[in-house]
């Protein structure tokens, strides 16, 4: 078992349909704590998701990462039993079909596709490309000029997202702050101190982990701003994590 799996072996257990104040992540600005309704889970659902998660941020690949969503499991935990409420069926992982629930690290072409953007408006996929145009994180930026990383959208009525941080694996990354905007709501902007990679080596992977992962639940409204230091090309790719019905989460 990986480190996600033996750090979390204690949320392995049955879990009832509750509503609960959660202030473990930020799901409404200007509150420290929200009230959220989550299903129920079982333990063998539990150690399922544990397992995949393991494989989604494996220890020796990259163990910041790893680090990062072994210490947020129980907010990831919360986001799908958010969307189970909606979706009524159970997390079966990759053995699952339908309507059962999957968890994936969210791609650029997911921005503006139908799970984050229903409506599937146009000119809102991946910094502000139309829906389903854009397939890389690769961005070109003008310093201090910001960028609409997600330009707003709402969640499917059967579908979240957490987001946990972000890695940008360029030699010389662009930009050094982010904002989240819920609901209308903007958030402060969070520092994202990539240039930290100065000191470490240009063999490292820049990795940063926001003050608290951000929950957009079903049906809920996002829009992420991004702002440069540094003009030119950077590949700030989102740490995110998107749960949905198997059957959503295609090609």
């Amino acid at each position: 078992m990986g480190l996600v799996y033996t750090a979390n072996k204690g949320l392995i257990k049955s879990y009832v349909e509750e509503t609960v104040k959660y202030k473990n992540a930020l799901i409404e600005p200007g509150k420290t704590e929200a009230e959220i309704k989550l299903a129920a889970l079982s333990s063998a659902e539990v150690e399922r998701i544990l397992l995949k998660l393991d494989m989604l941020a494996m220890e020796k690949m990259y163990s910041p990462v790893a680090i990062m969503v072994a210490e947020e499991a129980d907010s990831i935990l919360a986001l799908i039993r958010m969307v189970k409420v909606e979706a009524k069926a159970e997390f079966a992982g990759m053995l699952g079909a339908g309507s059962n629930l999957d968890i994936a690290w969210l791609r650029p072409k997911d921005i503006g596709g139908v799970l984050l953007n229903p409506a599937a408006t146009a000119s809102k996929g991946l910094y502000g490309g139309a829906s389903g145009g854009v397939y890389t994180w690769l961005n070109t930026f003008v310093a201090n000029t910001s960028d609409d990383l997600i330009p707003e959208q709402t969640m499917a009525e059967e579908a979240g997202v957490i987001h946990l941080g972000a890695i940008d694996p360029i030699e010389v990354p662009k930009l050094n702050g982010i904002r989240f905007t819920l609901a209308g709501i903007p958030t402060p902007y969070q520092s994202l101190p990539f240039n930290l990679r100065q000191s470490l080596g240009p063999e490292s992977l820049p990795c940063v982990r926001y003050e608290k992962p951000i929950i957009v639940g079903p049906q809920k409204k996002q829009a992420i701003d991004v702002m440069p230091n540094i003009s030119g090309d950077s590949k700030y790719q989102l740490m995110t994590l998107l749960v949905a019905k198997a059957e959503n989460l295609t090609l």
